[in-house]
């Protein structure tokens, strides 16, 4: 058998990987719209053979910047691992593809290889590659609003949906705002930027940076509607409505908060409130550890650990939300 190679990607096999990535990832369809590739600013790498893509993998640069809760200074250039996709027809050539793509982004300096979402199966081989898996730093928080559909996306019995509909009923969800006013906006101003910044390092230990060049680039992904508001507290929120491409299932995102713990809980009635409007089946959240009794506070009671696969030597937290990595690119 040749052997894979695993090269840059080049723009002359834009056609070819969008095919690809259509036809490997059927779960997650728009993973091959070419108009979210051509926006997505990150390295991209393809495992090659005989002449074929067999694998792919974006690389996702972004600083961390550490907080004052972490005693130490200065930034660290993260390179989230996104998007890998295998060809699954043969065995050996998606073992190899796999290996070679992980390979790549592991050894692409300066950047230090990062992962999100990782599930049990995955957890030991990237412990062997010495990488560590973090428990302690970030959990999905979650509100299902209709259990049924939330329980049969999961695959588990929908028995368990009157327990449920029992805790949405005893587990209220504020519905008003109790600690200042909101403004809807459609971009980030620069002068906000230092705000943002001493919010994030009076809360985290290492976080990733937040300024309106990130976040107006954020918000012009395509195909995505986004609804952004400010905190006259002192903050803001990011989240939209998403709906699976080909599973019965749409939830509200809160794609990135920011803010002291007053305007936080005010600016998530905002996004339960368009869980409900739209009938969304339920809202998620990812966000720090410590954020715990904020989120559970404003109705978003369920949380489970975001298992976060990073550099050993970084002993600080690391705050994340569905814009860190470019999470938000799924559906």
């Amino acid at each position: 058998m040749s052997e894979v190679q695993i090269q840059d990607f080049v723009e002359s096999q834009i056609d070819e990987l969008l095919a690809f990535l259509t036809e490997w990832s059927p779960d997650h369809p728009e993973l091959g719209e070419g108009d979210i590739i051509r926006w997505q600013k990150c390295h991209r790498f393809v495992a090659m053979h005989e002449d074929r893509i067999v694998g792919y993998i974006a690389q996702i640069p972004h600083d961390f910047k550490y907080g004052d809760k972490s005693g130490q200074e200065g930034v660290e250039p993260f390179g989230w691992a996104v998007t890998l996709v295998l060809n699954m027809s043969e065995d050996k050539v998606r073992k190899a593809a796999g290996r070679g793509l992980l390979a790549r982004c592991e050894n692409n300096s300066p950047l230090l290889y990062s992962g999100v979402g990782m599930v049990p199966a995955v957890e030991e081989p990237y412990k062997r590659r010495g990488h560590a898996v973090r428990r302690d730093c970030a959990k999905m928080y979650s509100r299902f609003l209709t259990p049924s559909k939330a329980l049969a996306y999961m695959g588990k019995s929908t028995l368990f949906a009157v327990p449920g509909l029992l805790a949405n009923l005893v587990m209220t969800a504020p519905k008003k705002l109790k600690h200042g006013t909101v403004e809807k906006i459609s971009r980030f101003d620069p002068a906000w930027n230092e705000q943002w910044d001493r919010l994030l390092s009076e809360q985290h230990e290492l976080y990733g940076i937040r300024n309106a060049e990130y976040l107006n680039y954020k918000l012009a992904q395509p195909n995505r509607d986004y609804h952004v508001y400010t905190h006259s507290d002192g903050g803001y929120i990011v989240f939209r409505h998403a709906k699976h491409r080909v599973r019965d299932f749409n939830l509200v995102k809160v794609c990135d908060l920011v803010g002291t713990p007053r305007a936080k809980a005010d600016l998530l009635t905002l996004a339960i409130k368009l869980a409900y409007d739209v009938q969304a089946y339920g809202i998620a959240a990812i966000a720090s550890n410590d954020d715990e009794r904020i989120y559970k506070k404003a109705g978003l009671y369920l949380s489970r650990p975001y298992p976060i696969a990073m550099n050993p030597r970084i002993k600080a937290k690391v705050h994340i939300s569905f814009f860190d990595s470019d999470l938000d690119n799924l559906w």
